[in-house]
């Protein structure tokens, strides 16, 4: 997977219940690694390692803090993010998930929020080359999303969304579309988004199939507006 957690945290989480005084020998062994040496296969002298493992006693405990520090960090900028979203204030709001993934790089949701949020914030730029901006930065963390989590319906549609009404974009919006409405049939709002990007698409006969099935398969206003959609797209191709 493309987002991992970096090496040296990985092995450094073995220090994370470690409370005695022995060293971590996995730790020592990454240590050692890490030495500089002149070329590959040059032993680290015993004397150095014996300094490693005097060291791996006198931080571990300091090490342990740290991690469950940034940890409680990334938990505050979560719940900062979640507030500011709440509130429409979509700038801060994505400068905190940045702080949260900066830690927790592979967490698909929070590159799904950053991704709204910086949609949500594009609008409100000065200039139309900052608002092109984070709206590349907002389909890049939806694609993010879906490398982590490649069926997570909320980033399919709204990478679909971004791609088809923000970035004029609907071919290439039309390959999220279709994967969200294979995953999600029983969603009316995901079958009218497929039938729309296909219509930006120019692939009115799918269209027309897509509004179709909508109106068989519902009721009142749903109904009645597939039915409009699918006539207005049958006059069109006579």
């Amino acid at each position: 997977m493309r987002r991992m957690l970096p090496f040296a945290l990985l092995l450094l989480s073995g220090l994370w219940l470690s409370t005695c005084s022995r060293p971590d020998e996995s730790v020592l062994d990454f240590l050692v690694a890490t030495e500089p040496v002149e070329y590959d296969g040059v032993a680290v002298r015993a004397e150095r390692v014996a300094e490693l493992r005097a060291d791996i006693v006198r931080y571990q405990d300091a090490v342990s803090q740290t991690v469950d520090q940034m940890m409680r960090v990334a938990t505050f900028q979560k719940m900062l993010a979640n507030e500011l979203m709440q509130q429409e204030l979509y700038g801060p709001a994505l400068d905190a998930l940045a702080s949260a993934i900066a830690i927790q790089t592979d967490n698909p949701v929070l590159y799904y929020l950053a991704a709204v949020a910086g949609a949500r914030s594009a609008k409100a730029q000065p200039t139309p080359a900052a608002e092109a901006a984070l709206l590349r930065q907002a389909e890049r963390h939806y694609r993010i999303a879906l490398e982590i989590r490649p069926e997570y319906q909320e980033a399919l549609f709204g990478l679909a969304v971004l791609l088809a009404f923000e970035l004029d974009r609907p071919e290439d919006a039309l390959e999220y579309a279709e994967r969200l409405a294979q995953l999600e049939t029983g969603d009316v709002a995901v079958r009218f988004l497929h039938a729309n990007v296909l219509v930006r698409a120019g692939e009115l006969d799918r269209a027309v199939d897509v509004y179709d099935r909508i109106a068989s398969q519902t009721t009142g206003e749903q109904r009645r507006q597939a039915q409009d959609n699918r006539d207005r797209l049958l006059e069109a191709l006579r």
